[in-house]
């Protein structure tokens, strides 16, 4: 339809696309798993619409590629699955050494375990994160690269949060009303561009998609695998405000992964 767009335009259309597909979505998301998913997936719908509508891209080979599904990326999955994981948990140890929780170990242990391998890891990287990562990390990062890498990586984090605010004021699928939303929407924001920057190097670097994927799924499978090891009477401000998705110590944590990645893989791209 448009085969003349610069790549910064493929990218505001993108992102437009994917919010307005949120918000007609999220009247319909309920308790339901699947409606979830379909949430999820409305960024990686986008993505496929601007390939096959906006400006048929996805016509060619070289279009398809462009969202780094042909390369696997193994040589960092161990970066994805250990920041992704880490992050979580050296945030709710820190918590634990609080009087605001303590560590228990779950009666259901085995159970806990296995979701987090079948769900979290394996169908969260193939299914759930997969559905956010085609959008923000292989469509539209590639495409703001010309505004420059770390401008580029500020823009995913915010549009990636903006994608989320129908979910946060429309139900409370993300945060309980309890949750002073004066509190999480800065340190949500702030979360999306730390993930950005934890999720967006490993995309660059390797020219795949699939440890972006890794590592999302692995941060959401973390966060709910370490709350099964948490007891305490504070809830909000321990799983909103300090860990859980987007505390204070996740924000820390994503930060020292987005600095230590822009270290190890200074000066280098994809296949570098």
């Amino acid at each position: 339809m448009f085969t003349k767009l610069s790549e910064v335009n493929k990218a505001v259309i993108f992102a437009v696309l994917a919010v307005a597909l949120a918000l007609v979505m999220v009247p319909l998301v309920t308790d339901s798993f699947i409606t979830k998913i379909a949430y999820m997936w409305t960024p990686g719908i986008a993505a496929l619409v601007m390939l096959l509508v906006v400006t048929r891209d996805g016509f060619s080979r070289e279009g398809w590629k462009s969202l780094g599904l042909h390369r696997l990326g193994l040589r960092v999955w161990w970066i994805a699955f250990l920041a992704g994981l880490l992050i979580s948990v050296i945030a709710t140890a820190i918590v634990w050494a609080t009087p605001l929780a303590s560590f228990v170990i779950p009666d259901n242990l085995r159970d806990e375990a296995l979701e987090f391998v079948l769900i979290g890891l394996i169908f969260g990287t193939l299914v759930i994160a997969m559905g956010e990562e085609l959008g923000w990390r292989g469509y539209l990062l590639p495409r703001l690269l010309t505004l420059g890498r770390t401008r580029a990586l500020v823009l995913v984090g915010l549009i990636q949060a903006a994608w989320h605010m129908p979910a946060i004021f429309l139900t409370t699928w993300i945060y309980p009303p309890e949750a002073n939303k004066l509190i999480i929407l800065p340190l949500f924001v702030a979360t999306m561009i730390g993930e950005s920057f934890f999720l967006g190097p490993l995309r660059l670097y390797t020219g795949s998609v699939w440890p972006a994927s890794l590592g999302h799924a692995t941060f959401n499978g973390a966060v709910v695998l370490v709350a099964a090891f948490t007891a305490t009477s504070s809830p909000i401000a321990v799983y909103y405000y300090l860990a859980g998705d987007a505390g204070i110590l996740i924000v820390a944590g994503l930060a020292v992964v987005g600095i230590w990645l822009a270290y190890k893989f200074r000066g280098r791209t994809a296949g570098g």
